[in-house]
C-alpha cells in the first residue's frame, strides 16, 4: 500500500528552487512570522507581494492560501525581524543536491549573508554572517561530526551517497556489483534518492527491483544506468509537469515536478508550476493542524470538567464506603467490647512479664485454634508500630496498643465523621461541577463554527496593486500608493481618453479615471474620484475637511522638467488649463464584500472570501454589503492600526449569521492598506 508522502524528497528541493530564485530574487524581505511549525515570510518581490512558507523539516514554497497570523511574535522570531527585515534576496540554491536551501541575503557592508534552510533532522533555520558564523538559529545542536552553536562557523553537513548530479557509469556500477541488498533499497541508499525515484529507476529499466546487486548482469547495469541516468536528465532539463497523485479513494499521494512510469495509472491533478502544485498538496495537510472549530478550546474545557466531576464522583463513593466502615467497626468494637479488652489484657500482661512478641504471637494463633474467649478476634501483632489487628466481620481493625479499646473506638469514630464532614463538601463540589458543566454544554450549543481549513486568496486583478474603485457610473478608478506606484500609473495605466487627478498641493495620490470606451465621464464620478484624491492625500493627515482638487487631460501631463531642473521620483509637469474642484471632501467608506471561490473537490460547500474596498459613500454603499465611514480626526482619534481593529469588530457585529465565519477571516493587514496616513475616526456604519 502506497502512504502519502509528507516532506521534500532532494528532487523536490531542486524543482522547487529553481522557481524560487527566479521569482524571489532582488526581492526584500518585509517581515516574518511563526505559525506553529511553520515559518511565514513576507518579501516584496518584482511579481508583487509573496508569502514564503517554510515548514521545518517537510517543506519550502510560496503561499496563496491565508494562514493565520499570531498577535505575538516569539523571541525567536523577533529576533529574525531585526536581523532581516529589508534586506534584499540575491539568490536562491540548494547546496549539493542535498535537502538544504540557501538564500543570500544582501548586508549593508555588502557582503552577503545567508539564511539556511535544513530539511532534515525535525528542520533548523540558520542565519550566518559573511564569514559562515551563526548568528541566530532556531535550534543549537551538537552531532556527531558538527556543531550548531551560536557564534561558532557553520558547517554544511556531510552529504549521504555519492553525487547523484555527476555521477558516471563506471562510479555508479561500483556502488552495487558485490552489495547483499536488494537494488531498490540500494539505489536509494548509495545515491541519496527517495525510495520513490529509486522504484522508477528499476520500473524504467525493467531490472526487478528485489534482485541483490551481486546477482545483477552487466546488462542489467547498463540498463540501470541509462534509466538514472534520464531521470537525471529530465530533473535537471526537462519541463516541469508539476502534479498531484491521488489515490482511488481521492486521497493525495504525491506531489512531484514531473511524471513517473510506476504512478501512471493513479489520478492526477496538473498545474502550472511546481510551486503552485505544493501549495495545494501542504494546504491541505496544514489545514488539518492549523485549522481546527471555534469550539475546539471549548471542548477540552467540557472534557477537562466532566474529568473533575467524574473524580469527584469517585471521591464520593470513597468517603461514603468509608464512613459506613468506619462506623460498622466502631459499633462492632463496642458490641464485642469485653471480648477485645480481654484480648487486650493478655497481650500486655505476656509483654510486661518479659514474652518477646514472637512468643505471645505463637501462643494467641494456639489459643485461637482452640476457640479460647476474646482469641477468635486475633490476626496478629506488628512489633515495630506497636499495634493489634484484629478482624471484625472481614475488616482488618488496627488497634493501637498505647490506647485503651475505647480510646481505639472513639479515634475509628472519629474517622467516621471526618468522612461524613467530606462529603458534605464534595456533594457542594459536584453540584458547582454539574452546573459548570451544564454552562459549558450551552455555550457549546450556542457558539458560532468557523472555517475549518486555510483558504486560498483569490488571485489580485492588475489594478488591485494600486487604490482603487468602480464610481457609481461603472468607471474604474485607480491611484497610487506611493511614489513609485504614480510613476508605474503615469508610465503604464494612462489612456488618451482617460482623466488625471491631483490636488494643487504635494502630497497627493496620482489618481486616474480609466475610460477605455472613450465614453463622456459623468459629473458624478468626477467628484468621486475628487474626493477619493482628496483622502489619500496629505490633507487626510492634516486633519483638513475640504480642499481644491484639479484634473487633466493625459496629454497635459509629462515626466519632462524645464531646461536645469530636477523632476523627484512621483512628480510631473502640468501644461495646459486645470479643471478645478473647489470642495472635494475628505472622507471615506470602507466597505466589504464577499467574493465566492472555486469549491476544490472535498469541500461541497460555497466558500467565500472577505475583500474590502474604498471610496466615497455614494459608490461604496451599494457595492459592499456592510460599510462604515470614517474621517479624518485630530489627536483624539485612531491610529491606522487601531482603526482596522476596530472597523473589523463593526463588520463581525453587523454581518448576518452565515457571513460571521467568512468575515472573521478578515486580515487587520489588509485593512490597513486601504486607511489613509493619519489619525481617523469612525463617522458611521451600516
Amino acid at each position: 500500500m502506497i502512504k502519502t508522502v509528507k516532506e521534500f524528497s532532494n528532487f523536490d528541493v531542486f524543482a522547487i528552487v529553481k522557481e524560487l530564485d527566479s521569482v524571489l530574487t532582488n526581492g526584500t524581505i518585509l517581515n516574518i512570522y511563526e505559525i506553529e511549525d511553520l515559518l511565514i515570510v513576507k518579501i516584496n518581490t518584482n511579481f508583487g507581494k509573496k508569502n514564503l512558507i517554510i515548514k521545518k523539516d517537510s517543506r519550502i514554497n510560496l503561499t496563496e492560501y491565508d494562514y493565520p497570523i499570531p498577535n505575538y511574535p516569539s523571541q525567536y522570531i523577533s529576533s529574525l525581524r531585526k536581523l532581516l527585515k529589508n534586506r534584499r534576496i540575491l539568490k536562491v540554491f540548494q547546496h549539493q543536491f542535498d535537502r538544504i536551501i540557501v538564500i543570500e541575503l544582501s548586508n549593508k557592508d555588502g557582503k552577503p549573508w545567508k539564511f539556511v534552510i535544513e530539511l532534515f533532522n525535525k528542520g533548523n533555520f540558520l542565519l550566518l554572517d559573511e564569514k559562515n558564523i551563526i548568528i541566530v538559529a532556531k535550534k543549537y545542536r551538537k552531532f556527531r561530526d558538527r556543531d550548531l552553536l551560536a557564534q561558532k562557523e557553520y558547517f554544511f553537513p556531510k552529504s549521504q551517497g555519492e553525487n547523484f548530479l555527476t555521477l558516471n557509469m563506471e562510479e555508479f556500477c561500483d556502488l552495487f556489483k558485490n552489495s547483499d541488498v536488494e537494488i531498490v533499497r540500494d539505489l536509494s541508499r548509495n545515491i541519496h534518492i527517495s525510495g520513490l525515484y529509486s522504484e522508477e529507476i528499476c520500473n524504467r529499466g525493467n531490472v526487478n527491483k528485489r534482485l541483490l546487486g551481486k546477482d545483477l548482469s552487466d546488462g542489467d547495469y547498463e540498463k540501470l544506468y541509462e534509466s538514472f541516468k534520464k531521470l537525471r536528465n529530465q530533473l535537471l532539463f526537462g519541463k516541469i509537469y508539476a502534479h498531484i497523485v491521488f489515490d482511488q479513494q481521492g486521497n493525495q499521494l504525491f506531489v512531484l515536478p514531473f511524471d513517473l512510469e510506476i504512478l501512471k495509472d493513479y489520478d492526477k491533478k496538473d498545474f502550472p508550476s511546481f510551486n503552485e502544485a505544493v501549495d495545494e498538496f501542504y494546504s491541505k495537510i496544514d489545514s488539518e493542524v492549523l485549522k481546527s472549530p471555534k469550539d475546539q478550546g471549548i471542548n477540552n474545557q467540557i472534557k477537562s470538567q466532566e474529568k473533575i466531576l467524574r473524580n469527584q464522583q469517585e471521591y464520593l463513593e470513597e468517603l461514603k464506603e468509608k464512613k459506613k466502615k468506619y462506623y460498622k467497626i466502631g459499633d462492632l468494637i463496642y458490641a464485642n467490647l469485653n471480648s477485645l479488652e480481654k484480648l487486650y489484657s493478655v497481650i500486655l500482661d505476656a509483654k510486661n512479664k518479659g514474652y518477646k512478641w514472637e512468643a505471645i504471637n505463637n501462643k494467641l494463633q494456639a489459643a485461637k485454634l482452640e476457640n479460647l474467649d476474646g482469641t477468635e478476634f486475633y490476626e496478629k501483632v506488628i512489633p515495630s508500630s506497636n499495634h493489634l489487628v484484629i478482624k471484625i466481620n472481614n475488616y482488618d481493625v488496627y488497634i493501637d496498643l498505647k490506647k485503651s479499646i475505647g480510646q481505639n473506638a472513639n479515634d475509628i469514630f472519629s474517622k467516621g465523621k471526618k468522612a461524613e464532614k467530606k462529603i458534605q463538601g464534595t456533594l457542594t463540589a459536584v453540584e458547582k461541577s454539574k452546573e459548570k458543566l451544564h454552562n459549558l454544554k450551552i455555550e457549546k450549543d450556542s457558539i458560532e463554527t468557523e472555517v475549518n481549513f486555510l483558504i486560498k486568496k483569490p488571485k489580485k486583478k492588475w489594478y488591485e496593486k494600486f487604490r482603487w474603485f468602480v464610481s457609481s457610473d461603472g468607471f474604474l478608478v485607480i491611484g497610487g500608493r506611493d511614489a513609485s506606484s504614480n510613476e508605474t500609473i503615469f508610465k503604464n495605466h494612462i489612456e488618451t481618453k482617460d482623466l488625471v487627478f491631483h490636488t494643487v498641493f504635494p502630497g497627493s495620490p496620482l489618481v486616474v479615471i480609466k475610460n477605455l470606451e472613450a465614453k463622456t465621464i459623468p459629473v458624478n464620478t468626477i467628484h468621486e474620484a475628487a474626493d477619493f484624491v482628496a483622502s489619500y492625500s496629505r490633507a487626510w493627515k492634516e486633519n483638513w475637511g475640504v480642499v481644491e482638487v484639479f484634473y487633466v487631460l493625459p496629454n497635459q501631463i509629462s515626466k519632462s522638467p524645464p531646461s536645469g531642473e530636477f523632476l523627484p521620483k512621483g512628480s510631473f509637469i502640468i501644461s495646459g488649463k486645470k479643471n478645478f474642484i473647489k470642495n472635494a471632501k475628505t472622507e471615506l467608506t470602507i466597505g466589504l464584500k464577499m467574493t465566492e471561490l472555486e469549491a476544490d473537490s472535498t469541500n461541497s460547500n460555497k466558500i467565500y472570501y472577505p475583500q474590502i474596498i474604498s471610496g466615497p459613500e455614494s459608490t461604496i454603499k451599494n457595492q459592499a454589503m456592510i460599510n462604515v465611514d470614517i474621517m479624518p480626526a485630530k489627536s483624539s482619534g485612531l491610529t491606522k492600526g487601531k482603526l482596522a481593529k476596530e472597523i473589523k469588530s463593526h463588520f463581525i457585529r453587523n454581518c448576518d449569521k452565515e457571513s460571521r465565519i467568512w468575515v472573521k477571516l478578515l486580515s487587520i493587514d489588509e485593512i490597513i492598506l486601504f486607511l489613509p496616513s493619519g489619525i481617523s475616526r469612525i463617522k458611521s456604519g451600516n
